[in-house]
């Protein structure tokens, strides 16, 4: 007999280097798997319980995959999002 647990994909957040990011998943991705996040960024699957989530860090927004996600919704996003500039105004700087 198995204990089934349910995942829904659309509710799936992963967490990279305390961020937060969204993927377009069609299936649970194996541990190790690589997943491409919405804002383009690739790394390998892995899994911890939900309670481990603060004794890590606080994780803050991908505002490129938010800005992504909005976008396939057809939701606004907002001109200027707060937070960290993006590569491109990085790139102005040096």
């Amino acid at each position: 007999m198995a204990a089934l647990i349910f995942i829904y994909l659309e509710h799936v957040r992963p967490v990279v280097d305390g961020v937060w990011h969204r993927a377009r998943l069609t299936s649970v991705p194996a541990p190790g798997e690589h997943i491409t996040m919405l804002c383009g960024l690739e790394a390998a699957a892995a899994f911890a319980p939900h309670g481990q989530r603060r004794a890590r860090c606080i994780p803050t927004q991908c505002l490129p995959c938010d800005a992504a996600y909005r976008e396939q919704l057809g939701w606004s996003a907002p001109n200027k999002p707060a937070g960290r500039s993006t590569k491109s105004k990085r790139k102005r700087q040096r």
